[in-house]
């Protein structure tokens, strides 16, 4: 079906679906941390949480991160949320988040928000195990 015929949340599911299914070798820590991170958006804020992801990133539990916050990275990539000419990863994302003005940062922690809906429901039904 065309994009513009498609709804902006099936576009979301579909592309969130595609991302879980890409990660289910990652396991159960991959669906533990994508459960753990609204929490961690809403107690911190955007910037702050992640911070905490990049600050993992050359630990153990890092690629977890990492994974998360590409596919978070990338989402908002495809549905024009950032300015793909001055961010091109998730390291530099995470950089960007300290220079953007409010109204942006709230667009972007409620779009992030919203997509980890998506993320959350399909880490629970393609990853088996707690």
């Amino acid at each position: 079906m065309p994009d513009n015929l498609r709804t902006l949340e099936q576009i979301k599911a579909e592309f969130a679906f595609s991302c879980v299914k890409n990660a289910v070798q990652l396991g159960t820590n991959y669906k533990s941390y994508v459960k753990k991170l609204p929490m961690l958006i809403k107690t911190n804020g955007l910037g702050p949480a992640f911070a905490f992801m990049f600050s993992k990133k050359n630990k153990e539990e890092g690629k977890y991160w990492n994974e998360i916050g590409k596919t978070i990275f990338d989402w908002l990539k495809e549905c024009n949320k950032i300015d793909k000419n001055n961010v091109s990863n998730f390291d530099e994302f995470v950089e960007y988040l300290s220079k953007i003005n409010s109204t942006e940062y709230r667009i972007l922690t409620n779009e992030v928000l919203s997509f980890l809906i998506w993320l959350k429901r399909f880490a629970d039904g393609l990853i088996t195990g707690d």
